[in-house]
């Protein structure tokens, strides 16, 4: 699906731009960048990259809180709940 002004094929015009620029202050162009994230699809066997919404969509408070749990789950001495139950009981 070909067609002018700001769409280009299925992908929005500014966004393959925008990706370009990105990838080329990185020394890639857009068809290794693709490559690199199929093959790590593929050997990760799923999306390589966390998916989050934009962080301007959060507050200060909300992005520190966000920031806290991802050190929490990386702790291998953070205590583990195997249920909500069990968590909900901890925190009685």
């Amino acid at each position: 699906m070909v067609g002018g002004g700001e769409r280009g094929g299925a992908l929005p015009l500014s966004t393959k731009n925008r990706a370009e620029d990105l990838f080329e202050s990185l020394g890639l162009d857009i068809t290794t960048a693709i490559r690199l994230f199929l093959k790590q699809a593929i050997n990760q066997r799923c999306i390589p990259f966390d998916i989050v919404p934009p962080q301007r969509e959060f507050s200060d408070s909300t992005l520190a809180a966000i920031e806290e749990a991802k050190g929490l789950a990386r702790n291998p001495k953070a205590k583990r709940y195997s249920s909500a139950k069990e968590l909900l009981e901890d925190c009685k």
